[in-house]
């Protein structure tokens, strides 16, 4: 799905209001040295009838509108030659690889054909994504896109790639783990803040953007790396 060169939507969040962005890690992006991880956007994430749908709320965008800015990111890295890498989470069916989701996780029933298992169609990459020939999809059955998969070796085959994108779901969890090893690795890190949203746990009901999203945000801002909204993104390479 191609939507061309339009600008995206004005991002509703300030993030200048609500993150400490003074000390950026990325002054100019260089194609030639960066490459784009998305993070599990997937039909059990964002798809309505999902367990784990995510609607946004407390400053987070809905499901449909990180997907839809997503297909503008990958679509924009692909045309200036950035590298773009999926990763995908499930689990076995039998349960083998269960771990500690279950307890964690009850009602996505963790470890079940009925939940992220990998025969689910559920896991699946939601179709208004799919990835092109030849770029790699790593599949995971923990956090970070980085653990129990070839993403590092991958990464190291692409020499002069010194800086990532990140962008996906969930915020403060998937991305937020990916984002840490990446930067443990000393990449520098851009996240893609209206390409990602968290679940919904806000810390006070009056206070929108005080919950998960907004606080994981400030997490990376501060020491961990730098976060645009796709609309600087966009200026930063067209």
């Amino acid at each position: 799905m191609r939507l061309g060169r339009a600008m995206p939507e004005p991002f509703a969040l300030d993030l200048d209001a609500v993150l400490n962005r003074r000390y950026p890690i990325v002054d100019r992006l260089d194609p030639a040295r960066t490459a784009l991880i998305v993070v599990d956007m997937q039909r059990f994430f964002l798809e309505p009838d999902q367990p784990a749908y995510l609607p946004g709320g407390d400053g987070a965008p809905s499901a449909e509108a990180v997907v839809e800015n997503t297909v503008r990111a990958v679509d924009l890295c692909r045309r200036h030659g950035i590298p773009v890498i999926w990763s995908r989470w499930g689990l076995r069916g039998d349960g083998w690889d269960v771990g500690r989701w279950a307890p964690k996780w009850p009602t996505w029933h963790a470890g079940t054909p009925q939940g992220p298992a990998w025969e689910n169609p559920a896991t699946e990459i939601v179709p208004q994504l799919k990835p092109a020939p030849g770029e790699p999809v790593f599949e995971k059955s923990r956090y970070s896109s980085f653990w129990g998969t070839p993403l590092d070796s991958f990464l190291q085959h692409l020499p002069t790639v010194d800086s990532l994108i990140i962008l996906g779901v969930t915020t403060g969890f998937c991305v937020r783990y990916t984002v840490e090893d990446a930067f443990s690795r000393d990449y520098k890190v851009v996240v893609i803040a209206d390409c990602t949203t968290a679940i919904n746990d806000p810390l006070s009901p009056d206070n929108p953007g005080s919950g998960q999203y907004v606080a994981a945000l400030r997490d990376f801002a501060i020491g961990l790396g730098d976060v645009w909204t796709l609309a600087e993104l966009t200026h930063q390479l067209e």
